[in-house]
């Protein structure tokens, strides 16, 4: 598992524990010759994530719209800039790119590429799969919601099940590593039991 599609908030505004998760996966990402795949912009946890994993020896790769581009809103840490047209074509760009995807707390535009990703996986898409990090319980309240859908037979059980949640970014290292050994178990970290 080389290339990590981290999906994040460019928000600036966010609570330090955030920032200090991000730098300290962007540190393993970075010092374990892995490459960065995410949305390219210089604000929030994208950029945190750009330079700290570029800092520590990995590559980067910034998936950004046109529009954004000739706004200047594209991180100079970016090895590789990829312009795309619009959000669906960036989203389209991560997803193939990735070995895995990583949904770091965030807010309108995470959880569409969450969703997205998901939807797609269980259409047979992709075949990526996608670690929630519910750090200090952030995603607690969408994960009581999903449990609803379930119960309300609108999430099957039937269907294939990517989401791999973990509460930090310890278990998410633990679990990337899990994932690319021959013999790796992940099935403690499954959202949903089949």
């Amino acid at each position: 598992m080389q290339n990590i599609g981290i999906y994040c908030s460019a928000s600036t505004h966010i609570r330090p524990v955030f920032r200090e998760e991000a730098i300290k996966l962007g540190t393993w990402i970075g010092s374990h010759n892995k490459t960065l795949i995410n949305g390219g912009s210089n604000q929030g946890l994208m950029e945190i994530f750009s330079k700290t994993v570029r800092e520590n020896g990995g590559h980067c790769i910034g998936v950004i719209p046109e529009n954004f581009s000739e706004r200047g809103w594209y991180s100079s840490y970016s090895d590789e800039k990829i312009l795309v047209k619009d959000l669906s074509e960036r989203k389209e760009v991560i997803k193939k790119r990735s070995d895995v995807l990583l949904a770091f707390p965030g807010g309108i535009g995470t959880m569409d590429e969450l969703f997205d990703a998901w939807s797609s996986y269980n259409l047979g898409f992709h075949n990526k799969k996608i670690i929630l990090l519910n750090i200090e319980g952030f995603f607690k309240p969408l994960l009581e919601q999903l449990s609803v859908f379930q119960e309300e037979h609108f999430l099957h059980d039937f269907l294939p099940n990517p989401l791999l949640l973990v509460n930090n970014v310890t278990e998410c290292i633990n679990l990337l590593e899990q994932m690319g050994a021959p013999e790796g178990d992940i099935s403690q970290y499954r959202f949903l039991k089949n």
